[in-house]
């Protein structure tokens, strides 16, 4: 992940809720407004989240 973001400029964009239950701060991370969060999961690293209870990792 850190290459990812090392690679040059990002920014941290709002989602529609601003912080989640414990007061996080809860962003985007994109560069030229593609998500590096979909680069992750394309590159098998990370997996969408639907909502909802988490599922396993493993």
């Amino acid at each position: 992940m850190y290459p990812l973001l090392n690679a040059g400029p990002f920014t941290l964009t709002p989602t529609k809720r601003d912080v989640d239950r414990y007061g996080r701060k809860l962003r985007l991370v994109e560069r030229d407004g593609a998500s590096l969060g979909a680069v992750l999961v394309r590159q098998g690293l990370a997996r969408r989240y639907g909502g909802g209870k988490r599922s396993p990792w493993c």
